[in-house]
């Protein structure tokens, strides 16, 4: 079914408060699709008088012809605009497919007013007659609780100097089905208008429409429900996110849980699936091999304003994982960092050093609903862990991971808990030593990897093998399975449901750790994951934390996601000369 969209602008402006939206619009579903409403007496150079059953006459008009043509209808309302739109829902019980709330005011007090004055300076005046009427249908429409369930985008301008950016936030509680809220950052009243910011704006409205007609084929659904059965959460996910439906189902994770062929053109029609989120660059260790110790990072940490509108950005980022050159346990609200994920239905996921994680902390990550955890460990004992993680109290580290352990299976929370080791040719001849350590801990699985950064290279298996080494690595894995303690390669971090399919991404043969495939093979994260460091910047993979494609805040996210820098890379990593940093990459 194709779509219909109704733009309706609000009662002082004009059509042309919206003909970059309708611009973009036409330009993705035609312009027989989009029709851009002008409300009766905005043609004078006198303020216009509000007269609600005109203004609604052409609304619903418009609406009409699209209902005629069964198209699904999109209802697009500026400021006092969307007012408009819901007095026609409640009024001629219009149900729409997709409702889009843009700055639309919810109540009316004196401080409004004041900030509609200060907004109107040096525009002519509606009389005092067409105001009061203007007032009591905000008023009234603000209370009103829609019983229907449509799909809801609701944005606002984050520097709104009309409608304060918290009445989006009240204004979701109106609404039933799945709801979205966007905050443009640094954004006026007129989001639509402003050079820098129409395009992330309009942007956001075109890939909301784009959920919206995109339906999850049939075979498609047997990949959604053998994820469900993998990964328990995704059903909540699902229930208040629906349209992450086809992003969950077409992505490469999700194409092979059904032995599916994964799409890895260089445009892709799904939004990422994954997030990796650098909720801080503070770190307590100065690892010997970290892209931190090198670039020389200085300690910032997110605001949760930021990180909230990072996920209202990512709508179907269904994993958050709190990682990046920084350890999140030094986050002073990490714990809301999760709780806030949590509570929009995401699997929540954290990679640490476990300094930090004392028995207060894990019994609150436990409580706040964490899915997964990550501990890196690199030496089995105090003199080689200094060495690779200097500053490491090793013993601490041991008795924080075995504390947490013992509270998650005391509070019986399904939490994936393991150990993530970085192996060098310095590491590798206590590799027997590290698993026997790691075997006592309670942890799911031990996964290894070899160094990447080219700068490593000196210390990584790969450019340092020999038949000695390779043997020591074969005795070490044999021994780690020997105390059922799975040893797995990096291949299986972009998958779903690993805990149930860890059998698939074993170290076996050993091989799987040390060798560097010529062209691509397994890495997914371009073509489904998104990393943003602490300043709300893309990278382009993790592995490679220097090169960055984009701002979440300041770039709208198509030209992030299928930009040029991203289609370059994508291509060239599924070329004949892959680029150096994935050739050297142990995950590629």
């Amino acid at each position: 079914m194709s779509v219909g969209i109704v733009l309706v602008h609000g009662y002082t402006g004009s059509d042309q408060d919206l003909a970059f939206l309708f611009e973009k619009l036409c330009s993705y579903y035609g312009s027989d699709s989009v029709i851009n409403t002008s409300l009766p007496f905005h043609d004078r150079d006198k303020a216009p008088k509000f007269d609600q059953d005109a203004f609604e006459q052409v609304i619903l008009k418009a609406v009409n012809c699209f209902k005629e043509k069964k198209k699904k209808l999109v209802l697009v309302g500026f400021s006092t605009g969307g007012t408009l739109l819901l007095s026609c829902l409640r009024k001629h019980s219009i149900i729409p497919d997709l409702l889009v709330l843009a700055g639309v005011p919810k109540q009316i007090d004196t401080g409004y007013i004041q900030r509609w004055a200060t907004h109107c300076t040096g525009k002519p005046q509606p009389d005092f007659s067409s105001i009061a009427r203007m007032i009591s249908v905000i008023n009234s429409m603000g209370k009103i609780k829609f019983k229907n369930r449509f799909f809801v985008l609701i944005m606002n301008g984050e520097t709104d100097e009309l409608v304060l950016k918290e009445e989006a936030f009240k204004w979701a509680e109106n609404f039933k089905g799945e709801k979205r809220i966007a905050i443009i950052p640094d954004a006026g009243h007129h989001v639509f208008k402003d050079i820098s910011k129409q395009d992330m704006a309009s942007d956001i409205i075109v890939r909301t429409v784009f959920d919206l007609t995109n339906r999850v084929r049939k075979e498609s659904n047997q990949v959604l429900e053998r994820l469900a059965e993998i990964e328990p959460r995704v059903k909540s996910f699902l229930l208040n996110s629906p349209t992450s439906r086809f992003h969950l189902s077409q992505c490469p994770g999700g194409k092979r849980l059904q032995d599916g062929k994964p799409d890895f053109s260089e445009t892709v029609s799904w939004a990422p699936v994954f997030a990796n989120i650098e909720i801080t660059t503070q770190c307590n260790l100065k690892c010997r091999f970290c892209a931190r110790t090198r670039l020389g990072i200085k300690g910032k940490d997110m605001a949760i304003s930021l990180y909230s509108r990072i996920l209202e950005l990512l709508p179907h980022a269904y994993r958050i994982t709190l990682v990046g050159l920084g350890e999140p346990l030094l986050h002073p609200e990490i714990i809301e960092f999760v709780k806030i994920a949590v509570s929009r239905k995401r699997r929540v996921a954290l990679v640490t050093n476990a300094s930090n994680l004392d028995p207060a902390m894990s019994e609150k990550l436990i409580n706040a609903g964490l899915d997964s955890i990550a501990f890196s460990i690199d030496g089995p004992d105090q003199i080689l862990s200094g060495k690779l993680r200097y500053g490491t109290d090793l013993k601490k580290v041991i008795d924080h991971i075995q504390q947490f352990t013992v509270l998650a299976d005391a509070f019986d929370k399904q939490i994936s808990k393991a150990v993530f080791s970085a192996v060098s040719i310095i590491s590798l001849p206590y590799l027997e030593q590290l698993i026997d350590l790691v075997s006592g801990l309670g942890v799911n699985v031990l996964m290894l990897s070899d160094l990447n950064f080219s700068y490593n290279g000196k210390d990584c298996l790969h450019q340092n093998m020999d038949k000695e080494k390779i043997a020591i690595l074969r005795k070490a894995i044999a021994h780690s399975f020997s105390k059922n303690l799975p040893v797995l390669s990096v291949y299986g971090l972009e998958e779903f449901g690993l805990r149930h399919r860890y059998l698939q991404f074993l170290a076996a043969p050993p091989s799987k750790i040390y060798e560097r495939p010529k062209l691509h093979t397994h890495c997914l994260s371009p073509w489904q994951t998104l990393p943003v460091n602490v300043n709300g910047e893309v990278l382009i993979c993790d592995c490679q934390p220097d090169k960055r494609i984009g701002n979440l805040f300041s770039d709208s996210f198509s030209n992030i996601w299928n930009g040029r820098i991203m289609k370059q890379h994508r291509s060239k990593m599924t070329g004949p000369v892959p680029p150096d940093a994935c050739r050297i990459c142990p995950r590629f």
